[in-house]
């Protein structure tokens, strides 16, 4: 099926930055780049409790179907979520009430359920816990 080139274009790209939206781009940007660190940790460290609980992992491949379809990795999602959604909002046209609801979504995620198995793999795995601090950082450029 070939693409419609204008409407790749026009889905792809955004128009010209106000200072302020260029700012809140750049921060969405960083944000994403804190998150990246700390989910591969996180997903490292659950993947070595589940080599501990269920047997070891063969590969890749066999993580990354584990990670996509096991309820053991199903807490992860969210991340992932938000993730692909600040990479998304950042190549297109976005308003700053979107970017800091990103912003507080990101926050609520810290500290709802994912927090129960978040809070114990921070206080044990060092990169998690400076990827954390990157993210406040990077939250707090967001917000203001």
């Amino acid at each position: 099926m070939p693409i419609d080139r204008n409407a790749f274009f026009a889905r792809t790209m955004h128009t010209p930055d106000s200072p302020e939206r260029a700012e809140l781009r750049a921060a969405l940007r960083e944000l994403s780049k804190a998150l990246l660190p700390l989910h591969r940790a996180l997903i490292e460290s659950a993947r070595d409790d589940y080599a501990f609980a269920y047997g070891k992992i063969v590969g890749p491949a066999q993580l990354l179907q584990l990670v996509t379809d096991d309820p053991f990795f199903a807490w992860l999602k969210p991340m992932t979520s938000l993730i692909v959604e600040i990479d998304e909002m950042a190549r297109v046209d976005f308003d700053a009430e979107g970017a800091r609801a990103v912003a507080a979504r990101v926050e609520q995620l810290f500290e709802g359920a994912f927090s129960e198995r978040y809070v114990p793999l921070l206080q044990r795995d060092v990169d998690a816990a400076i990827a954390h601090a990157a993210i406040r950082r990077a939250l707090a450029k967001l917000r203001s």
